[in-house]
């Protein structure tokens, strides 16, 4: 009896969250839907095409100002937030036509950008509509629940969807995209009978080659790309009408993830001062070894039994390496720790001392770098591991600076790495460095 009073709350409360999500659509819901149709067929050839840098371009370009007017037409203003993440993805998409030192990751941090920037000037980053601490779970609705929890918007919303007025019947224009949606339907499948039909037909191949409509190549290309494209287009559709319409955005809650935060929190507070101590020991040992040579670097000496290339690459990546395995540190004491950094004052002192030896030892690999690059020129390489070492040594400040004073951490790191990722983007890297090693004569 129990177990069946309890089926039968499950079934009325997933009634009940139907009842709160109906698929609504009007006119522009409708023209959209189509447009979006197209949008991913356009995705779709774009890639698969000799034009591919310059069709990326104006993809990003597209896709910006399609979603703005969609949400405008929708009556929904765009968040501030937006205008920051907006300058970002058109920064990181419209140079890719012309130039980019690093194609492929630069293809999948605009994918992620595009959606991220859709969720934010929508208004549905978590924290007050801002890059916050909840950035991954931001990432993570803006990437998987709110698209794929939407994705049968699209094909509902083409059939005619339900209208937004409660008590209305089916309007006429829904038979309008369902008739429109047929035809489309029908595109690939003409495009297999009719050469078909042709080759039957010598009269009919005639007449299908003067009417301009025989495709005699390539029509299972174009079937795959159709095919391909429809996926695509409800995915990127269910984004936008979700962001717009309210629907499947609140599906993380901040209490859930806090409650979840608290109950991980089991390390004793003496173990993390042991181990982050340890950790700050042996750095400080490393140093003492390493005083002899280790900071020459700073006034462009190196030690005689090195050459300049085995000394600015002796132990550079690591020290990369150990900047990054660090921040994993930082983060995993303030996070296991049964006392935050809020109410531990040793906690706060070991974040200060850690940071403090990170940064140092980042310095030092930067100034190895630097050494390098006046010896052997830039490379494209040199100037992402500089710039990489630019935005970790912003992040350790912060957090240093986060133990004194309440600053937003993740915000600030975010949108910094942002801004320096784009500015790789921008800039015209390998016209840089071969003016520059031209100039110096490397």
């Amino acid at each position: 009896m129990g177990e069946q009073n309890m089926t039968d709350s499950q079934e009325e409360l997933l009634e009940s969250e139907a009842k709160e999500s109906p698929i609504t659509a009007d006119g522009r819901d409708r023209v959209f839907a189509f447009i979006y149709l197209v949008l991913g067929y356009v995705f779709i050839n774009g890639i698969f095409n000799e034009h591919f840098r310059r069709n990326i371009a104006i993809f990003t370009i597209g896709y910006t100002v399609l979603v703005v007017t969609y949400m405008l037409l929708k009556g929904r203003k765009p968040a501030k937030e937006g205008y920051f993440w907006t300058l970002i993805l058109l920064g990181i998409g419209i140079p890719y036509a012309w130039w980019s030192i690093m194609p492929a990751f630069q293809i999948l941090a605009l994918e992620f950008v595009s959606l991220y920037w859709t969720s934010a000037i929508g208004g549905k980053l978590m924290e007050n509509r801002k890059t916050s601490q909840w950035v991954f779970c931001d990432s993570v609705n803006a990437v998987l629940i709110i698209p794929f929890h939407n994705i049968i918007c699209h094909a509902k919303v083409l059939l005619g969807g339900r209208e937004e007025k409660e008590g209305a019947g089916k309007h006429p224009a829904g038979k309008i995209w369902a008739v429109g949606l047929g035809i489309i339907i029908t595109v690939p499948l003409l495009t297999i009978i009719l050469p078909l039909l042709g080759s039957a037909d010598s009269g009919f191949e005639q007449f299908m080659r003067y009417s301009g409509f025989f495709i005699r190549e390539n029509f299972s290309e174009y079937i795959l790309k159709f095919l391909f494209s429809l996926p695509v287009s409800a995915y990127l559709f269910g984004l936008i009408y979700g962001v717009t319409h309210d629907r499947n955005t609140d599906r993380i809650k901040k209490e859930n993830i806090r409650e979840s935060g608290r109950n991980i929190k089991i390390i004793p507070d003496i173990a993390i001062h042991t181990a982050v101590l340890l950790v700050c020991l042996v750095y400080l040992l490393f140093i003492g070894f390493q005083t002899r040579y280790l900071f020459s670097a700073f006034v462009g000496i190196r030690p005689e039994e090195f050459t300049y290339a085995e000394y600015a690459r002796r132990g550079f990546f690591e020290l990369c390496d150990i900047s990054v395995v660090n921040l994993v540190i930082l983060f995993g004491a303030n996070l296991f720790a049964k006392t935050g950094s809020g109410k531990n004052v040793w906690l706060k002192r070991e974040n200060v001392l850690l940071s403090t030896l990170t940064l140092l030892l980042i310095v030092t690999a930067m100034s190895k770098m630097l050494l390098y690059i006046s010896v052997y020129g830039l490379t494209d390489k040199r100037i992402i591991t500089l710039i990489f070492m630019i935005w970790m040594f912003l992040v350790f400040i912060c957090s240093i600076i986060f133990q004194y004073r309440n600053i937003s951490v993740f915000r600030i790191c975010i949108m910094s790495g942002a801004a320096l990722f784009c500015l790789l983007c921008v800039v015209p890297v390998a016209h840089c460095i071969a003016a520059f090693n031209t100039y110096f004569e490397f």
